[in-house]
């Protein structure tokens, strides 16, 4: 009887990679290893990480959301007018959340309702946003309250650390929570693997579908909130292109791209990862541009594994039948 080796589970050689990865470039660059552009990697993990958790919720049951760039640049105008009005900066994150949760709701009644393609629904309301909001405000830039940049630079713990880290980490303990222990987070995972059987099962699939891109939404207007306080202006193009880096981070961390399979821990790493690229290569000295060509890089490979993995395991199966 052989033995099987003990390996390390996946998302934990991930997160030793990004890890070694960062030793590294503290190394070999001068200023990565920095406090300021630390705690900079940090912010962006923080957002990068709570919304790629709403896209990983949404993946699992084998949906997707490719409108997650144009609900942020909705949000973010939605926060802008919201600051004209002269209203407490603890409005802004609230107000944030039920605009994103309305938003994805309307793409999940689009999918379940009218039985269209998640990635045709999503894709379609993307580009309703780009059209119409340029239109239906007033020009194409606005600037936020001085106050409202307060959960951006002076909300820090021990006086360094964002509390937007703090916030990202408490949300991915509570998820980690509720995919072990909820029913209905189980449920995500057989929707994911078949949907037909999960219906036979009584689990409302159309129902779950829906509440999945409510809490994604809700997810998303958290990270939207930090991303606008980090820059202190909005734009009506704020958020284009932003879906592709939570579907990497998603991705990266494990999450099958056909529904069914999803982990959290990996998609925190994955989410680090996605958060380094674009200062390591400033620090290195490759133009930014080209963090947009290996975030695609990283989402073929990803996918490759994971298609790699699948048919390793449907062969395995199929011999032990």
């Amino acid at each position: 009887m052989r033995l099987k080796k003990k390996t390390l589970p996946p998302e934990m050689t991930l997160g030793i990679f990004v890890v070694a990865i960062i030793a590294v470039l503290c190394l070999v660059t001068s200023d990565f290893g920095s406090v300021n552009n630390l705690m900079s990697v940090l912010n962006r993990f923080s957002y990068i990480l709570i919304a790629s958790i709403g896209m990983n919720i949404i993946m699992i049951t084998g949906n997707i959301d490719v409108s997650f760039g144009g609900v942020i640049s909705v949000m973010a105008i939605l926060m802008a007018a919201i600051g004209k009005t002269g209203a407490p900066i603890y409005v802004f994150m609230p107000a944030a959340m039920v605009c994103g949760a309305i938003l994805c709701t309307i793409n999940a009644l689009l999918i379940t309702k009218l039985k269209i393609p998640a990635i045709v629904a999503t894709l379609a309301t993307t580009q309703i946003y780009a059209g119409a909001l340029p239109l239906v405000v007033e020009g194409s830039i606005y600037d936020l309250p001085a106050s409202f940049t307060w959960l951006a630079f002076e909300a820090k713990i021990f006086t360094i650390v964002p509390l937007s880290v703090l916030m990202a980490l408490v949300i991915l303990a509570i998820s980690l929570y509720m995919m072990k222990y909820s029913r209905f987070f189980k449920s995500l995972y057989a929707i994911g693997n078949n949907a037909k059987g999960a219906r036979l099962a009584g689990i409302n699939v159309d129902r779950t579908i829906i509440l999945t891109y409510a809490i994604g939404g809700a997810l998303l207007g958290i990270a939207a909130t930090i991303i606008a306080t980090a820059g202190q202006r909005v734009t009506t193009t704020m958020g284009a292109g932003m879906e592709m880096t939570f579907i990497a981070a998603v991705v990266v961390g494990g999450t099958s791209v056909t529904g069914g399979s999803g982990n959290l821990l990996g998609t925190a790493f994955g989410a680090l990862l996605l958060s380094i690229i674009s200062p390591a290569l400033y620090h290195l000295g490759v133009s930014d541009s080209w963090s947009t060509a290996v975030m695609g890089a990283i989402i073929i490979i990803a996918v490759t594994v994971s298609a790699m993995k699948g048919i390793r395991t449907h062969k395995t199966g199929a011999k032990e039948a």
